[in-house]
């Protein structure tokens, strides 16, 4: 040790240095604590045992050392699971499978049920039905009879209203223009295309003299027309007659005639 006082050490000498170094034993000795005690008056070597059982690692509890087990043992165990899980799985499954059974039973069945109530019902119901419906057609035609018998009714009122109208507007029209009566002579006359026969036309004794005053003596005579004055006929109108045939163009005539013809065209 004199020798490296004084001097750097080498690597060599380090090393060498370091492995014959004894380490110092730190641990205090018991003996040189004697009665001394803490400012709480703990004893020093009462203290300094408690420290070291503290520092002392505890006993780690050991593991239970498992049983070794065959390979039969191993398989006995692995089918015994299996047969259990097996089991529970069916047990499992029947009950799963039961009740969605009785689910769709349960809905089948009451489809089943719902069909046949209606088919039920119609049958139950059809002749009910019927007889209302028989009934309610023997309450439509009795309403319908009395129906069609007021429509003939106001029709025929309507045509009879309308004549009277009409009537009212040519007899109008024949006190307010008494050229009506010559435009009806001539169509009569035309009509029977009797130029060589003799022929009688009676009017209203008002349109006679018109006709004479309108035509003269002479055309009347050439024509063999032979005027009689008629008091019951209206004004516009007349009869005309020969040997062969007559025709009727009095007013009343004539407007039946023409609301016939419109009324058979139009349908009613």
């Amino acid at each position: 040790m004199s020798k490296l006082k004084g001097r750097t050490l080498r690597a060599d000498e380090a090393d060498e240095l370091l492995k014959n170094w004894a380490i110092p034993d730190v641990a205090p000795d018991e003996s040189s604590f004697g009665n001394r005690s803490t400012a709480y008056g703990t004893p020093l070597s009462e203290l300094y045992k408690k420290e070291l059982e503290e520092e002392m690692p505890a006993d780690e509890p050991q593991e239970p050392e498992l049983p070794s087990l065959t390979m039969v043992e191993l398989e006995r165990i692995r089918q015994d699971a299996y047969e259990e899980g097996l089991k529970q799985g069916h047990e499992q499954g029947y009950i799963d499978g039961f009740e969605k059974g009785v689910g769709e039973g349960k809905e089948a069945g009451y489809k089943e049920g719902v069909e046949l109530g209606k088919t039920q019902g119609h049958e139950e119901v059809k002749p009910l039905v019927e007889e209302q419906l028989t009934s309610l057609k023997s309450i439509l035609e009795s309403l319908t009879t009395p129906l069609n018998k007021v429509d003939e009714q106001a029709e025929k009122q309507l045509v009879q209203l309308a004549s009277m109208l009409a009537e009212a507007v040519i007899y109008q029209e024949v006190k307010t223009s008494p050229d009506v009566i010559l435009h009806t002579l001539k169509q009569s006359i035309d009509s029977l295309n009797a130029e060589q026969e003799k022929v009688r036309i009676h009017l209203h004794p008002d349109d006679l003299a018109l006709i004479k005053e309108s035509y003269g003596e002479q055309t009347i005579a050439d024509n063999n027309w032979q005027l009689v004055a008629e008091p019951t006929l209206e004004r516009g109108g007349c009869e005309v007659k020969t040997a062969q045939s007559s025709l009727d163009m009095t007013l009343k005539t004539r407007v039946k005639e023409t609301l016939d013809s419109f009324l058979h065209n139009s349908g009613i």
